[in-house]
């Protein structure tokens, strides 16, 4: 079975895209809506969960909140089979995920190969889940009231499955607040 290892944004930043997609869900008919946004770093296969937790809560351990650029046009990720926006200045992203992948595979998880993230044109923040149903060109700038608005990740999540149940989620691990001063 595949989990998936996704970064995911607060609540103030979910809310703000819930506003700007909410007329999208009449247009597009998705086969399912997300209530979680977020960004999927890495793809496991059969994982040893307790060990795989643990691996990504001692990786994770230094991160603190980060801030990703979303673009308001609309995407369809094949691997996945999602909905979603582009995200812009993926840079710390695909640095993220390079990490993530580096480190699960030396511990001998089965993940994705190295050149597939490398080779990645864009990252998708995922909205919706499903095939296409109808042409996602025709809808420009999905963001217009929100546009140039940064949105923040707080936290990873493992997922079991893109049902986007909350059944679904396997670990939560919190990112480090960077307003909070710890010893």
């Amino acid at each position: 079975m595949k989990y998936y290892l996704v970064a995911l944004l607060d609540k103030e930043s979910g809310k703000v895209i819930e506003s700007s997609t909410r007329n999208l869900i009449k247009k597009i008919k998705p086969k399912k809506k997300t209530s979680f946004y977020g960004v999927v770093l890495e793809t496991i296969e059969d994982p040893d969960l307790t060990k795989l937790e643990d691996i990504i809560t001692d990786i994770s351990r230094p991160i603190r909140y980060f801030k990703i650029d979303v673009q308001g046009n609309l995407s369809f990720d094949e691997s996945t089979r999602t909905i979603g926006l582009d995200v812009s200045n993926f840079g710390y992203v695909k640095s993220l995920s390079r990490n993530f992948n580096t480190m699960l595979g030396l511990h001998g998880f089965k993940v994705r190969e190295e050149e597939e993230i490398e080779s990645k044109d864009s990252v998708q923040l995922v909205l919706f889940n499903g095939g296409i149903t109808k042409d996602l060109a025709s809808f420009q700038n999905v963001l217009r009231k929100n546009a140039g608005s940064k949105f923040r990740v707080d936290r990873f999540q493992l997922w079991k499955n893109f049902n986007f149940r909350k059944d679904s989620v396997v670990a939560t691990i919190p990112l480090k607040d960077p307003n909070v001063i710890s010893k």
